[in-house]
């Protein structure tokens, strides 16, 4: 098992190249006696995938020796028997070197060359996108390791490992804190080693990105999204429709168990009286608006923010936007969730999470904000409020999780989980978690209650994503350079999508 691990995971913006670090936590990664049954268990069982804990292959290849595999460009991370899956970053007009230092009784097999035994040099010629594989045998067995090129403008980050994750992937998509930099357009999932096994080059920035229950990705953009095959076939066009105007938000894309599409379109409203907060009588807003469509586009289900909340709602810190931005921004729906008949549904400048029942809908219960009749109170939280919160979801437990930012409060943002009692009209903390390198989140970001108990966080316009034990402990964390953030990272759970599929698709996009 590899723990303490941290890696610095590509170049900067200007070019310097990192060299990988690693520290174990160790001294011997293999224990005496895992050494001495090695073979005995390498001849019973075959070779394991090596992706999380040290299995008969992994011991028994350490047991003759070891191994070593270099590269030039830089292997990313640095070798290690118990990790399948490498990239190295593409140089115009080079060549990827390989040196490999075996022991007796270990051959390896660089893509698809004949075996060697002991120590040699060799290169492959690859284009980004591109991969091949490392085979090495001993003793009538083999493990296939997989090494893929990287684009020169590919998002660079450094990993931190000191745990085993819970989640297997986990999908981001960089994008540029700083009006200074460049969007890089790529969604991207990253396995618990901080490796890219898969990606997308979309033409505009990706914003929400995830996997949907089909096995295919879809993600937001600016004015449209789109859902695409692991090899990156287009599968559907995502648009508000247009019988109701507007145009599609970044914040949320959902596939319904009925294979309907759910997301929030932009609609502009007016005129609205926003004179009390020092706007025009005769303002324009933003109506977020929910539209549920067919898998053709035709809609059939629709809801309206301006239809059930007053602008009086909007809450006093966010009414900033009603005067600042035109057409006004009073609600800002950042994120929806089906719960039964119902959708959970969280506003920003609300600093509020609503249920409303689809089939009248009339909201059932609001918590955070302003008070309306159907408000409920908040125990056991010192807080008893939000702060331009995100990402509001239901646990199959019937509890509610989401990030309360903690905008313009001075406190740092946190991940909570409640219990909602729509009887009593109570939402009770049941937990929360922080991390103590965030210490404020303007806005962005996402939490998410993984089954095992973690948390897998994207800690809002900071350039961390993490995962985080139920009391705070870091288990796995990447770190954006240069100034670049995730706006959501979605945890994939174990079993999901294959690594075979991840890398097939990859092999349709850049064939070799």
């Amino acid at each position: 098992m590899v723990q303490g691990r941290r890696s610095r995971y590509g170049e900067n913006s200007r070019g310097k190249r990192y060299l990988i670090k690693t520290i174990q936590s160790t001294k011997n990664s293999i224990a005496a006696a895992t050494l001495a049954t090695g073979m005995a268990l390498l001849t019973s069982c075959g070779h394991g995938s090596g992706q999380i804990d040290s299995h008969p292959f992994e011991t028994a290849l350490q047991r003759a020796g070891g191994l070593q595999i270099t590269m030039s460009p830089a292997l990313l991370p640095a070798f290690d028997p118990n990790i399948s899956d490498y990239t190295v970053r593409y140089k115009s007009g080079s060549q990827t070197q390989i040196t490999v230092d075996a022991r007796r009784n270990v051959a390896v097999s660089v893509a698809g060359q004949a075996s060697q035994p002991l120590n040699f040099t060799t290169q492959v010629t690859l284009t980004p996108g591109q991969s091949f594989p490392i085979v090495v045998s001993l003793f009538g067995h083999s493990k296939t390791y997989n090494v893929r090129c990287l684009p020169t403008d590919f998002p660079a980050w450094t990993t931190e490992r000191s745990g085993i994750p819970q989640a297997e992937y986990y999908i981001i998509a960089p994008n540029p804190a700083i009006a200074a930099r460049a969007a890089m357009n790529y969604v991207i999932l990253v396995d618990g080693y901080g490796v890219p096994l898969w990606w997308y080059h979309s033409d505009t920035s990706p914003i929400d990105a995830k996997v949907l229950s089909s096995g295919n990705l879809a993600w937001t953009r600016p004015i449209s999204g789109e859902e695409r095959r692991l090899d990156g076939k287009l599968v559907h066009t995502f648009k508000a429709d247009a019988s109701i105007g507007g145009t599609l938000d970044t914040h949320e894309i959902l596939l319904l168990p009925n294979g309907n599409y759910l997301f929030i379109a932009n609609v502009k409203r007016g005129p609205v009286d926003l004179s009390l907060y020092g706007s025009s009588p005769a303002a324009e807003i933003l109506d977020n608006v929910i539209e549920e469509t067919t898998p053709d586009g035709t809609l059939v289900w629709y809801w309206s923010s301006m239809d059930h909340i007053s602008v009086a709602e909007t809450d006093a810190r966010w009414r900033q936007f009603l005067v600042q931005k035109s057409p006004a921004d009073p609600y800002h729906m950042n994120s929806i969730e089906p719960n039964g008949a119902s959708y959970v549904v969280s506003f920003r400048h609300l600093d509020a999470v609503i249920q409303i029942d689809r089939a009248t809908g009339n909201i059932q219960w609001k918590l955070g904000g302003s008070q309306r009749p159907e408000s409920l109170k908040f125990v056991g939280d010192s807080y008893d409020n939000f702060s331009g919160q995100h990402d509001a979801r239901i646990l199959p437990d019937g509890t509610l999780t989401l990030q309360d930012n903690g905008s313009f409060t001075g406190r740092s943002p946190r991940a909570v989980r409640y219990t909602i009692d729509s009887v009593a009209r109570t939402a009770g903390l049941v937990e929360q978690v922080t991390d103590p390198d965030v210490s404020e989140a303007i806005c962005c970001g996402n939490a998410r209650k993984l089954s095992g108990g973690n948390w897998v966080m994207s800690w809002g316009l900071s350039p961390f994503v993490t995962e985080l034990t139920p009391v705070g402990k870091r288990v796995f964390r990447v770190t954006f350079l240069d100034h670049y953030f995730s706006y959501r990272v979605a945890p994939v759970p174990f079993g999901t999508l294959s690594r075979a599929a991840l890398r097939q698709g990859m092999d349709a996009q850049f064939p070799r």
